[in-house]
């Protein structure tokens, strides 16, 4: 090997090693993306659970105000600060019904709704039930 042939192949190692660093960075986001998705995606679902949890102690809230044959307007929404997780629970609608000569009432909500977040945004979260029923 002459020392000629040898200056002629001095960049080959480098060429190699920049290939090498843009491949390893390549992965490195593609991992780092990944990551953050699943994180998000678990994030989201537990919003999800909360959102369900704070419709169902809506709904419980609500029975527990209507009984024993109370009137519709003794249930009030619940406010953000009323519920972890920020969520507001709304009640829409309420149309009372008696029943046996008034001994049984029905309770009919077109809506209740726990939310959180804004409307638009990744952080919105809504669980609603219609036509719930509640017998006191």
């Amino acid at each position: 090997m002459s020392i000629r042939t040898v200056r002629r192949e001095r960049g080959f190692a480098l060429i190699g090693a920049l290939f090498l660093l843009v491949v390893l960075a390549a992965f490195g986001a593609f991992a780092v993306r990944i990551s953050m998705t699943q994180r998000h995606a678990s994030t989201l679902e537990l919003q999800e659970l909360r959102a369900q949890a704070a419709l169902q102690a809506g709904i419980e809230y609500a029975a527990a105000r209507l009984t024993p044959g109370g009137l519709c307007n003794r249930v009030q929404n619940i406010p953000a600060a009323g519920l972890p997780g920020n969520f507001t629970v709304t009640f829409t609608n309420c149309v009372r019904q008696g029943y046996n000569g008034n001994t049984v009432f029905v309770y009919t909500f077109s809506e209740i709704a726990a939310t959180s977040g804004v409307y638009g945004t990744p952080e919105y979260v809504r669980r609603s039930a219609r036509n719930v029923r509640i017998t006191s």
